[in-house]
């Protein structure tokens, strides 16, 4: 949102009394204000994914004009907190490698992933671990593929001993 003077203006949205819908067909969500004023087909991002999810939620319109930032969903209704998790999901898709079935180099900058996550089984290939592995928490890793695509494994510790060995090698 601008002022007349083009600079940023952002609008934080009172939770008391908001609420949210999603529809998961069409995979729509719809804000409501407490006066009945109503905004459909809402997109939602969060400025803090990682270390803050839940907090900071930023919504835009069907035109990608803004609409306001929320400060926490905690204090919204369940059905409500519900709805902007699944329009989240819905936006947010970064598979969770739950286990590592191989990992071979194929040249020294190149190396191929064998993994599967929850939404089954990828092969992929990523730079060296300097370039292509993030820890965003001394347990969580990020793996960013050579096309862009991002992975997640929220818990080294939580993999079976076999995925850890491996890891173990290449990070």
């Amino acid at each position: 949102m601008s002022d007349t003077n083009d600079h940023l203006v952002l609008k934080w949205l009172d939770d008391a009394g908001l609420s949210a819908v999603y529809d998961v067909e069409a995979a729509r969500l719809t804000l409501a204000y407490p006066s009945g004023e109503k905004v459909a087909d809402v997109k939602v991002g969060q400025a803090f994914p990682v270390t803050q999810p839940g907090a900071y939620l930023d919504f835009s319109d069907s035109k990608g004009e803004p609409v306001g930032m929320l400060r926490s969903m905690e204090s919204l209704d369940a059905d409500s907190r519900r709805a902007i998790a699944a329009a989240l999901a819905t936006r947010c898709l970064i598979p969770i490698i739950e286990s590592v079935a191989a990992l071979d180099e194929i040249t020294p900058a190149v190396i191929l992933w064998r993994v599967r996550t929850d939404r089954g089984e990828r092969t992929f290939h990523t730079e060296s671990p300097r370039e292509a592995v993030r820890f965003l928490a001394a347990d969580r890793i990020r793996i960013t593929d050579l096309a862009g695509n991002l992975y997640d494994i929220p818990s080294l510790a939580r993999l079976d001993a076999s995925s850890r060995e491996l890891l173990d090698l290449l990070i």
